[in-house]
């Protein structure tokens, strides 16, 4: 089983770590059909030809902003789950306010889509044990932030986090706790040594074979794999913005579009939501 999942933000939220509030100005509803409805509708267009259910994760900003957007994604099919109201890094938010807020975001997306959303994921993967108590209160059923790699620093890594759906422990993210009903959806990593190959910034960089081969590594160890993009990943308009890095930007369009319809085309698996995939798989199942 495979899941493509995505990450419904704008080119404002995948900027906010660089430059803070300094990218406000690409957040203005005038470049909402460039940089988010044209990607998606490509996208759509490419699931819906192979067959794809999926799962996007929606920050609550875009959802407030765009609900028929979001609508139209449900009416495809394809499940709506969360990304955080705000794309923020979530360890830094006092653990009241985030379950306030995400409180909030849960009624949002479920006024919009008349389903009550079953998962999350953290915005630029900031994921820990609090955070994981949170969701469980607010009545999440899982998670899909780690990526079990190696630590990169400013960024993620869960090395000794298992590879596939588990039930995390609340003392520790990365071990098992069977007595407990929530999960965890690791992201694709090359199993050694551990280097993330989930998609997104990967796929634009290292190239789409390196994605493709670990992929089929995971499901010859019958490992469902969870692989991610943004819809700025596909957006044609770059903005142009000082202090980011070349590598940001590169490949984005029609190099990640035609990426995703290659990933589909050649990896013999069910492409399903990661809903249907906890629903559905067990840990005997894979070696």
């Amino acid at each position: 089983m495979i899941c493509v999942s995505v990450d419904v933000e704008g080119w404002h939220h995948y900027l906010w770590r660089c430059l803070k509030g300094a990218a406000s100005k690409y957040s203005d509803s005038r470049l909402y059909d460039l940089s988010i409805l044209r990607p998606l509708r490509s996208l759509l267009k490419v699931f819906e030809e192979y067959g794809v259910i999926s799962t996007f994760f929606v920050v609550g900003e875009i959802a407030k902003s765009f609900p028929e957007a979001i609508e139209e994604i449900h009416n495809f099919g394809h499940e709506i789950a969360s990304h955080g109201y705000r794309h923020v890094h979530l360890t830094e938010m006092n653990k009241n306010d985030f379950e306030k807020i995400e409180k909030m975001n849960m009624d949002l997306l479920t006024k919009i889509t008349g389903e009550r959303p079953k998962g999350f994921r953290a915005p630029m993967f900031g994921i820990n044990e609090e955070i994981i108590s949170s969701l469980e209160r607010i009545g999440y059923m899982y998670d899909s932030s780690v990526i079990p790699s190696i630590k990169i620093p400013g960024w993620f890594g869960f090395p000794d986090a298992p590879l596939h759906p588990y039930h995390p422990s609340r003392q520790n993210i990365s071990q098992v706790c069977e007595q407990r009903n929530f999960y965890e959806v690791p992201l694709a990593v090359f199993p050694f040594p551990r280097l993330p190959a989930c998609g997104g910034w990967f796929l634009r960089n290292i190239g789409v074979s390196y994605i493709k081969t670990a992929a089929k590594y995971l499901l010859s160890k019958k490992y469902p794999v969870i692989l991610y993009m943004h819809l700025q990943d596909l957006s044609l308009i770059r903005p142009k913005v000082d202090g980011v890095p070349f590598h940001g930007f590169r490949n984005c369009g029609r190099y990640a579009l035609k990426g995703i319809e290659n990933i589909l085309q050649n990896i013999k698996a069910r492409k399903l939501s990661i809903y249907e995939i906890i629903s559905t798989w067990t840990p005997e199942e894979s070696d």
